[in-house]
């Protein structure tokens, strides 16, 4: 009983996304400060992406600014609305041009196959590859927000 009760607010959280876009949209108009469920920074044919929450995007945004001096195509996804994660809204900004994605999360699961985040992100493109939205599904990394060694590897383009 209690599982048939909880399905029932499925359709509120479906809407949700929509709703809190609005509301950012609102924001923008008062303040002039713009926001999306999902922020881009980086080259628009980015090879190379990392999805972020939180302050760690500012850290990524300067490093993408500087390998990008270097002629690197790489960006960054900072995630401002986690759950409801918003599958449509994900794709929108990611490049067509992605062949690997770094998913930092700031929350760890003992025993999970992974971070809630980056369960969503594969997820988003597993179900967006077998759809054919997109034409490969790219290679996905899990670290812990600068955890993981590999990932300084992964931005020089050692792991694609």
């Amino acid at each position: 009983m209690y599982f048939q009760a909880r399905e029932t607010v499925n359709p509120f959280y479906e809407r949700l996304p929509a709703i809190v876009q609005e509301a950012m949209d609102r924001f923008a108009g008062l303040t002039g400060r713009h926001y999306r469920l999902f922020d881009y920074y980086g080259h628009p044919e980015a090879e190379r992406v990392a999805v972020v929450m939180g302050s760690g995007a500012a850290t990524l945004k300067q490093t993408v600014a500087s390998l990008q001096k270097q002629g690197e195509k790489v960006g960054v996804i900072q995630v401002r609305l986690a759950l409801p994660f918003s599958a449509e809204h994900f794709l929108q900004v990611l490049p067509a041009t992605t062949k690997a994605i770094a998913v930092l999360d700031r929350v760890k699961l003992p025993g999970a196959t992974g971070e809630p985040l980056y369960n969503d992100v594969v997820t988003t493109l597993m179900e967006a590859f077998a759809g054919g939205r997109l034409p490969s599904a790219p290679t996905a990394l899990a670290g812990e927000g600068g955890q993981k060694p590999s990932l300084l590897g992964w931005w020089r383009g050692e792991q694609a």
